[in-house]
């Protein structure tokens, strides 16, 4: 079983306001890019987490939101100190995964086709990183033999150190989706969401 994380823990600096709950085509742009997800889920890749902020009132009422979708999430408390922190907590709770899939809260216009891609390429002690027209997406996949390095990871910047300890595991994925290289940081990003259909 390979599991998805979808990290949604950030602050949303650069956008202004929380991007997470941005109307995009009248749907939360986190709920929008969780249903990607949802419609990714095959015999492989069917475990999905949500990882959130600290819990207060307004990450409660995003995971219950989540809930409704039939979506697990869980409060990361150190989401502040940067995205490896989220990450590594996101695996913390899956222990039983033979693999994990990573992907961004702010990534509507990713294809369902991309992300089962992605896990279907995964093995043991591979990692996989999509690219289109050669640049690289999301989201990433990391086999179980990475799970202590994925534990481990501290900072704000996510799990680049165990790609740079493991170029010889990395597998480069190309595909013909150019959802996987957009993630929504500006509000102007929106309209580039909406107008890759999906």
């Amino acid at each position: 079983m390979i599991q998805g994380i979808v990290l949604a823990a950030g602050r949303s600096r650069r956008f202004g306001t929380d991007k997470r709950r941005a109307n995009l085509d009248g749907q939360p742009l986190l709920l929008r890019t969780v249903q990607r997800w949802l419609e990714a889920r095959d015999e492989v890749l069917d475990q999905l987490l949500v990882v959130l902020r600290e819990p207060d009132p307004q990450e409660q009422e995003l995971a219950a939101q989540l809930r409704e979708l039939g979506v697990a999430s869980t409060f990361c408390a150190e989401s502040g100190l940067g995205m490896a922190h989220s990450l590594a907590w996101g695996v913390l709770q899956t222990p039983r995964a033979e693999g994990w899939l990573v992907g961004l809260g702010d990534m509507p216009a990713l294809q369902p086709a991309s992300i089962r891609a992605v896990a279907h390429a995964l093995r043991p002690g591979g990692i996989v990183l999509p690219t289109h027209g050669g640049l690289r997406g999301h989201p990433v996949g990391f086999g179980r033999d990475f799970a202590q390095e994925l534990l481990a990871l501290r900072g704000d910047s996510g799990a680049r150190s165990v790609l740079q300890a493991h170029r010889h595991a990395l597998q480069w994925l190309e595909l013909e989706d150019p959802g996987l290289l957009l993630d929504v940081d500006e509000p102007a990003h929106l309209a580039l969401a909406a107008r890759q259909k999906v």
